[in-house]
């Protein structure tokens, strides 16, 4: 499994000061853009693509109903991310599915797309459908993040990754269950069919994230022989 760790400046000073030698051991930067108010992500975005340059990028604009920080407008979520798309070219684009239904066929020639989608507060009883509706499309990434309450919400969530991806084979999945209780998902990624886990540096991105030093030693351990 590839680790992601994301970035999060709040305006160009802090994305600036970045130090980037403390993501080191990240496989795959995330820049969350969301955290700019929407008039300076362009403005922002140069500072963020040669501090890791060389590196793997996904671009991610979390809008707040999927438990981001910025509010956007279907024209003003594509807009921007087809501005980062086109000048920066980041390996992966994170697009928000279930809340952008009507703009989804602008995407539709996106090579790089991380088709995703987000529950900060349960786990769906109807999770087999999202991920068959997201698989359907083939994006280079499905990434599914839902938040646990019961061992049983993993459990499950952990199940439907191995089942997709054994019916799949090609499709690469990130599934993740959120909380305390769902760490575990993030440690066993490898066996579920997960592709990346999410670690963190500093402020967490999202509820029961491992930093980046612990998650590398877990990584380490798992890949003894």
């Amino acid at each position: 499994m590839k680790l992601v760790v994301s970035v999060m400046p709040r305006n160009f000073e802090e994305a600036q000061a970045i130090d980037a030698s403390r993501y080191q051991d990240a496989d795959v930067i995330e820049w969350r853009a969301d955290y700019l108010d929407k008039h300076d992500i362009l403005q922002v975005a140069p500072a963020i693509f040669e501090k890791f340059a060389g590196r793997e990028i996904l671009f991610t604009l979390r809008t707040r109903e999927q438990g981001g920080e910025i509010d956007l407008s279907g024209e003003e979520y594509v807009a921007l991310i087809h501005d980062i798309n086109n000048i920066y070219h980041p390996d992966y684009v994170d697009f928000e599915y279930f809340g952008h239904q009507a703009e989804f066929n602008q995407m539709m020639d996106y090579s790089n797309l991380c088709l995703s989608y987000h529950n900060f507060q349960e786990t769906p009883e109807n999770m087999m459908e999202i991920m068959s509706e997201l698989t359907s499309f083939t994006p280079k990434l499905v990434k599914v993040s839902v938040m646990a309450h019961t061992e049983q919400d993993v459990l499950d969530l952990m199940n439907y990754t191995r089942g997709f991806k054994t019916l799949n084979p090609e499709q690469e999945f990130v599934t993740i269950s959120m909380g305390k209780i769902g760490r575990i998902s993030r440690i066993a990624a490898d066996l579920t069919g997960s592709v990346w886990s999410y670690a963190s540096v500093g402020e967490e991105s999202a509820p029961g994230q491992i930093s980046l030093s612990s998650m590398h030693k877990i990584r380490e351990i798992l890949d003894e022989d």
